[in-house]
């Protein structure tokens, strides 16, 4: 009769198999680490489209995109504080970019709202801030919201806690950056500093907030 397992062989052998199983599975375990951060929600006709500012290359297209598909009138953002070198002339708000290319991709202006805090905004709350002001005159019932796949979580957290007392339904539509999303986000550096600082913000939000 064979003798059992001691406990000691036993705690070796799941030490030295767990390392193995962790690099099989590795792409399983990395998606999901990404997809965690990723909130897409299924939408319905909405009051308006809120474009967060961030990637300009992805995130106005998008918005774009919904508004000719008839879920919204009109494609609302809140315009960035001036950076140094936007003041010197350098470069433009990200803000003017955002619009820039909304208009180019044939919204009328009377689609297009940009909201002008005194300051400007300067983060994710500033942002959500502002919308709650522009619906102090403007009631919306259902608002959707354009940002990338990875900050779509820490961005529906940050307008719920702001606009809590609204009522208003909150519908995430994120979009992928160009380079890297929630299912390949550690091929690329770009991925990997993106997906830990969302982690950190995220954590940051939840105790800040």
């Amino acid at each position: 009769m064979r003798p059992p397992i001691s406990r000691k062989w036993f705690v070796l052998l799941a030490v030295l198999l767990l390392p193995a199983l962790l690099y099989a599975f590795r792409t399983n375990v990395l998606r999901e680490v990404g997809s965690f951060l990723v909130i897409n929600d299924r939408l319905e006709p909405a009051d308006i489209i809120m474009l967060l500012n961030g990637d300009t290359t992805t995130r106005p297209y998008h918005a774009a995109e919904l508004l000719h598909r008839g879920l919204a009138p009109k494609v609302v953002i809140a315009r960035m504080e001036d950076s140094e070198s936007v003041k010197l002339g350098a470069y433009p708000n990200p803000t003017d970019s955002n619009i820039a290319v909304l208009r180019k991709l044939g919204l009328a202006e009377s689609q297009i709202v940009e909201l002008r805090p005194p300051v400007g905004v300067q983060h994710t709350v500033d942002e959500a801030e502002a919308l709650l002001a522009y619906g102090r005159e403007h009631p919306m019932s259902k608002i959707i919201i354009v940002t990338s796949d990875l900050h779509s979580r820490r961005a529906r957290y940050t307008f719920r806690r702001v606009l809590s007392g609204t009522g208003a339904k909150l519908m995430m539509a994120p979009v992928s950056d160009l380079k890297y999303g929630a299912d390949n986000w550690w091929r690329l550096e770009d991925g990997i500093i993106g997906c830990q600082n969302e982690y950190l913000k995220l954590a940051y939000y939840y105790a800040k907030y």
